[in-house]
């Protein structure tokens, strides 16, 4: 059993290599030879007053990699504004994500993966993975709402499979867009702007890309011009107007139980994730509601595989990727290749299998 903290996953893992993983799940999905479970948390109250505990889990199964993978979360969140989430694990600062990987050959425990630089890196290849499909082929220009991790493994997919000469980028706080511009120049060699108002980066954008913690939407849907791409890290960040200018609009999978389904207890708060709820009425009126944005269901990219739906057919259209779903499926693939490469490189920490394991049947 083989612990892979961040630095060691970063190690072995850029945004090719974690494209190369998804693609690969993604193609086992088209032939039924991957599977998963889409996100169902629980929420619990903390004894606070303004807060909640909110366990989250997601699992998924990929045959090319032999490996299923269970990823699970645990934070204390609350919504300060009404405008953003705020979570933490233990004190603001520190976060707990594990990804737990299983050989489906002989159900085996073969590693423990913090989940965090992995995260960032899979949601930003689907990301990019979204543009490669339904982008024009002749996109450009990137206008960018967001300056943090997510946003940077954003620009990091999309310039892997378009030929970026402008990101625009929009953040409310002055230094953390300013800084954001900087270190892609630096690192990245791209030209990158900071602008000072959301629309300046989304206006003319042939791909505008929302990466933010905001608990609506992020910009006003007149902004984004014919023929432009856009994609998201949540659907608390899109609204309506949007979803109907938009045609196609493409998510990844099923990102949760579907909202109303009739499982005894269920409920579908903040974001419509499915979850359970404990705590009395006043402690369960803190989680925001979800918003009727945030239940459609449409088309999803292995329907793009197959050639159920056919994407973009003209170069006018606004095309518009869900960047949500099938979580547990990426986190096997990507988690996969990210043990693979680590046990050829020979990281990580390990500890006796025979630890994970016991002879009492359960």
């Amino acid at each position: 059993m083989l612990l892979l903290r961040n630095d060691d996953v970063r190690e072995v893992l850029d945004m090719p290599t974690t494209l190369r993983a998804l693609r690969v799940g993604y193609a086992d999905l088209a032939v039924g030879d991957a599977a998963y479970i889409p996100r169902i948390d629980l929420y619990a109250p903390t004894g606070g007053e303004h807060d909640y505990y909110r366990f989250g889990s997601m699992t998924g199964a990929c045959r090319s990699y032999g490996v299923l993978a269970t990823r699970l979360k645990s934070d204390i969140v609350s919504w300060p504004d009404g405008r953003t989430e705020e979570k933490y694990c233990v004190a603001p600062g520190t976060y707990s994500g594990m990804i737990i990987l299983y050989a489906t050959s002989n159900g085996e425990p073969l590693a423990l993966i913090q989940d965090g630089y992995l995260q960032h890196m899979r949601v930003g290849g689907s990301a990019g993975i979204g543009v490669d499909v339904l982008a024009r082929p002749d996109a450009r220009t990137l206008g960018l709402l967001g300056s943090g991790g997510m946003a940077r493994t954003y620009v990091e997919a999309i310039m892997q499979v378009r030929r970026l000469e402008e990101v625009r980028v929009f953040s409310p706080t002055r230094s953390n867009r300013d800084r954001f511009a900087r270190q892609a120049v630096e690192e990245l060699g791209l030209r990158v702007v900071a602008v000072d108002e959301a629309e300046k980066a989304v206006r003319g954008a042939d791909i505008v890309a929302t990466a933010t913690d905001s608990m609506g939407p992020t910009f006003d849907a007149t902004w984004v011009a014919p023929g432009a791409h856009v994609t998201c890290v949540t659907r608390r960040e899109l609204g309506q107007q949007l979803l109907d200018l938009a045609d196609p609009i493409v998510q990844l999978g099923v990102s949760t139980v579907p909202y109303g389904a009739a499982v005894p207890g269920m409920q579908w708060p903040r974001g419509s994730l499915a979850a359970y709820v404990a705590g009395s009425p006043d402690e369960r009126r803190r989680i925001p509601a979800g918003r009727g944005t945030e239940r459609g269901v449409y088309p999803s990219l292995v329907d793009l595989h197959t050639g159920r739906h056919p994407g973009r057919t003209s170069d006018e259209q606004i095309s518009l990727f869900v960047t949500t779903g099938t979580q547990g499926l990426q986190f096997a693939a990507v988690g996969g290749l990210t043990l693979q490469l680590a046990r050829e490189r020979g990281l990580g920490h390990a500890f006796p299998t025979e630890w994970f394991l016991e002879d009492i049947r359960n």
